[in-house]
């Protein structure tokens, strides 16, 4: 999605009806997300610690959602708080996930 905001920044920013710095600030994260989670899924053996960083990851871009929402709220589209909507209840469902399961999805056998 990162890639698709980048190239059509203008096109989103009207739909969305929001500044283009925001939505290049969307883009960036998403490309940087991607990259890093790639990064870990290709692994064969990722460390817990990777695994908790893009759980911590995920939840600090869940609030980034929740304050963009409001602080655009008034002057962005249906559409575009649509979205960040959505984007908050997926990255804070994978925030959960993955503190859940940083054991399993980092290989450790330890449960603490």
């Amino acid at each position: 999605m990162g890639m698709l905001l980048l190239v059509f920044v203008q096109t989103f920013s009207e739909i969305y009806s929001m500044p283009k710095n925001v939505i290049l600030f969307l883009a960036s994260a998403n490309i940087f997300y991607g990259t890093y989670a790639l990064l870990l899924a290709i692994q064969r053996e990722r460390s817990t610690a990777s695994v908790v960083t893009l759980s911590f990851a995920n939840g600090f871009w869940a609030f980034v959602c929740l304050t963009l929402i409001t602080l655009h709220f008034h002057i962005a589209s249906f559409v575009g708080i649509a979205f960040l909507i959505g984007e908050l209840l997926f990255v804070a469902f994978l925030a959960t996930y993955e503190w859940k399961n940083r054991f399993l999805l980092s290989g450790s056998s330890s449960t603490q």
